[in-house]
């Protein structure tokens, strides 16, 4: 088995709880205050992630891919309220199938940007990706 795959189920499993709980929690909440509240929520598992993975933290702030990592956490925090703003107004079954559709984006992105190879699975993917948001949506 592949090491990723692992992490990858794992993350699967609390990304679809997480869909659940943001519709659940939008019921009363505007969308704004829903971002506030998770935000608090990310903050209480920090320590705990200090707590196991400290001894790893050694970087040079002046390495690019710092950069990098700070852009990926504002980009997904954005993506986050925009989440959270469409699942606000809408089915969760709906909303999470369609914003779960950007996995279609990167494949994009990483062939335009980092030349990685389009192949023809990831091309099916693709296409089965777009198949299942058609029939779930």
């Amino acid at each position: 088995m592949r090491a990723w795959l692992p992490y990858a189920l794992i993350a699967i499993g609390f990304w679809g709880v997480w869909g659940l709980y943001a519709k659940l929690a939008s019921r009363s909440l505007n969308p704004h205050n829903l971002f506030l509240l998770a935000f608090v929520g990310n903050l209480l598992v920090f320590p705990c992630y200090l707590a196991f993975f400290a001894k790893d933290f050694r970087f040079a702030w002046r390495d690019l891919d710092c950069c990098h990592a700070v852009l990926s956490g504002v980009v997904g925090a954005l993506g986050t309220l925009f989440f959270y703003l469409a699942v606000s107004k809408g089915e969760a079954s709906r909303v999470v199938v369609v914003t779960a559709m950007y996995p279609v984006l990167t494949v994009i992105l990483a062939a335009a940007l980092l030349r990685e190879p389009v192949t023809a699975q990831k091309l099916l993917g693709v296409a089965c990706a777009l198949i299942a948001l058609i029939l779930l949506s």
